[in-house]
């Protein structure tokens, strides 16, 4: 059996790794300001854990040998025999920046392009620092083995023995070398509910392929991709490896345990292949003594002509009674995921739209009937007609039984005759009208139908809208790092306060405001915030606080980011306007601060009295400026000197779906967006004034000028008779 190949795995391994990576970030944080928070350590340690394994199956080797070093420096850290300081902590984030980029240009690109051998040396240097008992394990020598029941107390929690479901099926009756190993069969248990399991059980058969010879698998590998859950692998194999190896070969993310169900002598095996190992809270296999001590030799299996039992887990003397089990908690639903290429949903949400444009035709077609006919009387003429000339009919015959002997019976039949085709026309013309009305009860069906179909339509819409808004929580997260870095750049004491993390928004829009957003933040830091000894010398806390806030308004987002430094000093701004030569002094006298500050969105504009790494250049509010609007967003600045400055962005929900009012322009129909209306009034023709010949209008006691848009597109149609006139404020 030959495996698979492993670049299937590629868009999941990047997907898996770039999350492994934000969650070491926040792992490292958490260290950083709570040095003992073991279950920040144990996350770190098993997350380097799992991208060097993942990056060994994968093939890239500088990602697993820079992992793995790193890994040893938290298996240190872990057996309290190193303290994590600072340069171990620098050292670590430089690492996953360059982790990061490493996988972002594999992304991209389809190879890393960043050099890690640096970083690795780096990181093998600072264990060398560390002493003989800092090594890599690979690195130490090797130490005798010891008896595994010793490491019982040291062991936090271990799970109870998972047994098989049913026992497993013969070995495979497979022909082997005179030089191979004998055949075992191991059983991997995966956690319940977990995502992409035919993927996670193709791994673990290709990580045991590096170890020795698959002889089956049960489901087979073929069948894996056809099984929407699995519980359990049982792979039989020729090796000769240890069981302690393979099962470290079979640790990945998502497994429970690995269970030695047969092989030479597991009747009488140690006491490893007893207690099954939990792999995804703690990876490092139960045999080593101690996270930092050298890993012990594998255990040699006794002769199976050994008679006796098997020996009895060692108890330690302050041991207390079994006691009966618990029952086991109710299971928690798992929720399902699954991953889909941001195209296809692009692709279903263009054909949503397409849906709702037919719908809303639809709609005004049906009305438009509806209005026809409910406006025509002409069944209920034709009606009155008919009955007039029966009743006139009925008078001429009856006229010219009493009086054809004066006017002679010809004159009567003439006309009795002209009124009796009439009324035949007529009612041929009424049962016209009849079938006209059944069309108007079909035209209602038609609406209810349709009306119908909008429910569904905008049902879909909001489905694949709702597919494509993620929290915003992730994106202001990854503001503790460069609030961490920054503050260790510029020497200042900085809180990040985070609100409305909750916040949904469209997934593209949370990827173009990353830019923005780090920009406004290092500006915060570096020109809005002051050190620590002059915001006591004012006042205030040592630290200053940078502000992340979102929140919903109608169809828009709010974001804030907002800092309680010294604010903006507009007569900074008017020297620098009147440098520049953007204004005359006269003029530069006369704007008020509110009119000053928005130019600090002109390129080339800085008020830095120094250039630092960060900012200062005058380079990117205008571009912050430019990428919001671009997103349909508007941003505000107000600040107050001596406390602070908040930048206010408004953005839609959503690129994808933009709501519009309907505005027709003689025969023309166009689409204003909501976003960009403000208040709609109704004007009447006696309410348009004249002011220097130009029309206007008052509102709230404001004159403001009237824009014919007509005349803005020059449209030369006919104006459509009854329009009132009608404005859009804006």
């Amino acid at each position: 059996m030959s495996g698979f190949d492993p670049s299937e795995l590629l868009p999941f391994y990047l997907d898996e790794t770039d999350e492994q990576i934000a969650t070491l970030n926040d792992a490292l944080l958490r260290l950083e300001e709570n040095p003992t928070d073991l279950a920040a350590l144990q996350e770190a340690f098993r997350m380097f854990h799992s991208i060097k394994g993942a990056a060994v199956v994968m093939g890239f080797e500088p990602v697993s040998r820079l992992a793995h070093h790193l890994e040893s420096l938290y298996e240190l850290v872990r057996a309290k025999k190193w303290t994590l300081d600072r340069p171990a902590l620098d050292l670590s984030f430089r690492c996953l920046d360059d982790l990061r980029d490493y996988h972002r240009n594999l992304r991209a690109q389809g190879s890393g392009g960043v050099d890690l051998s640096t970083l690795t040396a780096e990181v093998v240097s600072y264990l060398e620092s560390t002493g003989d008992a800092s090594r890599a394990p690979e690195e130490r020598p090797a130490a005798p083995a010891e008896p595994e029941v010793a490491q019982a107390p040291e062991i936090e929690e271990i799970p109870p023995p998972i047994e098989p479901a049913s026992p497993p099926g013969p070995l495979p009756d497979v022909s082997l070398d005179d030089d191979e190993a004998g055949k075992l069969c191991l059983s991997v248990v995966f956690e319940p509910g977990l995502p992409l399991v035919d993927m996670k059980a193709k791994l673990v058969i290709n990580r045991l392929s590096t170890r020795g010879r698959i002889l089956a698998t049960d489901p087979p590998a073929e069948q894996l991709e056809e099984i929407e859950s699995l519980d359990r692998l049982t792979v039989w194999m020729a090796t000769d490896r240890s069981f302690e190896e393979l099962r470290a070969q079979a640790d990945v993310v998502g497994v429970a345990a690995v269970i030695l169900e047969s092989g030479p002598a597991t009747a009488i095996e140690t006491d490893a292949a007893a207690a099954p190992m939990e792999v995804a809270p703690a990876p490092i296999p139960m045999a080593v003594a101690a996270p930092a001590s050298p890993p012990s030799a594998p255990a040699e299996f006794v002769p199976a002509s050994v008679s006796g039992p098997p020996p009895a887990p060692a108890r330690s003397q302050s041991a207390e009674p079994e006691t009966i089990a618990e029952p086991p908690a109710k299971k928690v639903k798992v929720a399902e995921t699954i991953r889909v290429e941001s195209d296809r949903l692009d692709s279903l949400m263009n054909l949503a739209g397409e849906l709702v444009i037919n719908k809303a035709r639809f709609v005004d077609i049906v009305k438009g009937l509806d209005e026809l006919f409910r406006a025509s009387n002409a069944q209920a003429l034709a009606s009155d007609i008919q009955e007039r000339l029966e009743s006139i009919s009925r008078g001429l015959d009856t006229l010219a039984e009493e009086k054809a002997e004066v006017v002679g019976t010809g004159t009567f039949e003439r006309w009795t005759g002209h009124v009796r085709r009439m009324r035949d026309n007529f009612r041929g013309v009424v049962d016209e009208l009849g079938l006209i009305a059944q069309g108007r009860e079909q035209i209602k069906a038609l609406g209810e139908a349709i009306h119908h179909m909008g429910r569904v339509t905008d049902g879909i819409q909001k489905g694949v809208l709702d597919t494509r808004m993620v929290p915003i929580g992730p994106l202001f997260e990854r503001f503790r790092r460069v609030i961490r870095d920054l503050g260790h750049s510029s020497g200042k004491e900085v809180v990040l306060k985070i609100q409305g993390e909750k916040t949904e928004l469209d997934k593209r829009m949370i990827d173009e405001l990353s830019d923005p957003l780090i920009h406004m933040v290092r500006n915060a830091v570096d020109h809005g915030l002051e050190t620590a000894e002059a915001r006591e010398e004012r006042g205030k806390s040592r630290a200053g606080t940078i502000s992340l806030q979102a929140t919903h308004r109608g169809n828009s987002v709010m974001i804030t980011v907002g800092d309680d430094g010294h604010g903006i000093d507009p007569e900074r701004i008017r020297r620098k306007v009147i440098a520049r030569g953007w204004l005359d002094p006269q003029r530069a006298g006369e704007l008020s601060d509110r009119e000053l500050i928005p130019y600090i969105w002109h390129p080339g504009f800085s008020t830095a009295e120094t250039i630092t790494e960060v900012s200062g250049r005058g380079v990117g509010m205008d571009i912050v400026k430019n990428r919001i609007e671009n997103l349909n967003g508007i941003v505000d600045v107000r600040s107050v000197l001596g406390q602070g400055t908040t930048f206010t962005i408004r953005l839609p929900l959503t690129l994808a779906i933009m709501s519009s009012l309907l505005v027709r322009i003689y025969d023309e129909f166009y689409a204003v967006p909501l976003d960009h209306i403000d208040e709609i009034v109704e004007v009447r023709r006696e309410q348009i004034y004249r002011v220097q010949g130009l029309p206007a209008i008052e509102i709230r006691k404001k004159l403001i000028p009237l824009v014919s848009l007509g005349s803005l597109f020059r449209w030369g149609g006919q104006a459509h008779p009854g329009a009132n006139g009608s404005r859009i404020e804006e």
